[in-house]
Formats: C-alpha cells, structure tokens, sequence
C-alpha cells in the first residue's frame, strides 16, 4: 500500500511542536536498510527529502535497488556501510531511522551513539528494538532449537518448525508459530536462530536515552492501542510517559509483539 505523502517539517512539527523551520532540503537517514522497504516507503512519504540508505548486505541492496527502481523512486541514495563505521557526518540528518538493527549487535549502545551523532539538533530519531515481554515465545523456541540440536540450514529449520509445531498446545514454544516470521525460512532463521539478539524492556528503554541524552516523544503504534492507552491513562503528556507505558505493557504484554517502535530527540 503506497504511503500518504507528507513533508518531513509537517512531521518535525507534530512530534516537536515550536522548532524552527527547515532552511534546507530535508536529509533521512536510513540505517539498516535491508531489502529496501523503509526507505522506499520513506521516499514516497517524503518526495520533499532527500535519503541515504545503508546496508551490510550486497545482496540485500541490490534487491532494494530494483524495487526503487519498480516504484520510480528517485530521492534515496543506497551505498554498503557499517553502523559502527559512521564518523562524523558532513551534513547532519533531519530524521535518522534505525529498525531491527541496535539489537542484534553486540554493544548497541555503541551503534546507538554513532547515530545520535548523525542527527541534527532539531531533528527526530526513530529506533526499532524487541521487546522483553512480548518474546517469552521466542526465548523459548531458541531454547528449544538448541536443546535439539537443528542446524540453521534449510534442512534444519524446517525440522525445527516441523518440531514446534509437534509440541503440545500449552508447550510456551510453540506460542512462536504466532510470529508471520516463522513460516518463511529466512523469517525462521532470524526469529528463532539468530546468532546474537538481546530484548528490551521499556525501563531499560529510558535507561539508554537518558545515558545518551535523548528525549522519548512517543511510540508508534495502531490508532486503536493508541486509543486504549489513553483511556487507561488519562492525564496530559502520559504518551511520552514511558513510566506509563511500562505500566501499560505490564497489563498488555503483546503490545509490542512486532517491536518497539519509537520516536525521540536531542534533549
């Protein structure tokens, strides 16, 4: 589904009412990037931005250039990098993006602070990372791969799956054939034998912002838990309240089932 489009200052002014107006083309970051998806969704939200995109993966950046090329996208730049190569930039970023990425690292502190060095100081950050309580499924799937002994090869892991899925209804592993991920074997691989992963959970969250000197400016999440969140919590400025949203996800620990997605900022 194409994106509605938007302008990068529409959505610096949402999440940081009063700054000041861009004086210059936007820039995106994309960190991570993958076979393409975010950024090519980014460039299509944001025709007035110009994006950078980078990945470790060639072959993963040549599939993202064809789709940016299917989709006619002509505003994002794709090049081979390390988020733990990033030096100073020349140009900060408006907007820096990283999913799915800090968390697989070893040190994602270190990732994290290379990128608040890309970010302009008006600019906003969005951050992906898993969450401790909506994973116990995955843990425990990891568990058993590994008691079991499966290779992640194609072989091993569709005798994996074939093993979860075995597994008596109220085995806590076999919760892991509710994740998308599990029925593709690249999808597999990564949820349940990926070879370095830690989750987060939200105290744990303030903890890294406030040790890098960010400020939380929300989660994104459906209009719909948005809504249930604010009819359990009220008071003006609980959505940037991560002490209420910790209390929040204690209640609904599948809130964050996909993952934390969350916007932030210089403080």
């Amino acid at each position: 589904q194409r994106p509605r489009e938007t302008t990068v200052q529409s959505l610096l002014c949402a999440l940081r009412p009063g700054i000041t107006p861009l004086q210059r083309k936007p820039r995106v970051l994309v960190a991570g990037c993958g076979t393409g998806q975010q950024p090519i969704q980014t460039a299509l939200s944001f025709p007035d931005a110009d994006i950078e995109a980078f990945d470790l993966s060639t072959s993963s950046l040549a599939y993202a250039v064809r789709m940016a090329e299917r989709y006619k996208v002509g505003n994002v730049r794709f090049s081979v990098g390390d988020i733990l190569s990033l030096g100073e930039p020349d140009d900060a970023f408006d907007i820096v993006s990283c999913s799915g990425v800090l968390h697989h690292l070893a040190n994602p502190m270190d990732g994290w602070q290379r990128l608040v060095a890309q970010l302009a100081p008006d600019g906003v950050m969005k951050i992906g990372l898993y969450s401790t309580s909506a994973r116990p499924a995955v843990e425990a799937a990891r568990s058993f791969a590994r008691a079991r002994g499966y290779p992640s090869d194609d072989d091993g892991i569709r005798a994996c799956r074939e093993g979860i899925v075995a597994l008596p209804a109220t085995h806590p592993a076999r919760g892991v054939i509710a994740f998308v991920d599990f029925f593709s074997l690249s999808g597999c691989r990564d949820l349940v034998m990926h070879v370095q992963e830690r989750t987060y959970t939200i105290p744990q969250i303030a903890e890294c912002l406030s040790a890098l000197n960010l400020r939380f400016l929300g989660f994104q999440l459906p209009q719909a838990v948005q809504a249930r969140f604010a009819a359990a919590h009220p008071a003006e400025g609980a959505s940037t309240d991560l002490a209420a949203w910790d209390v929040f996800e204690t209640a609904h620990p599948d809130t964050f089932a996909a993952m934390y997605q969350f916007w932030c900022c210089r403080d």
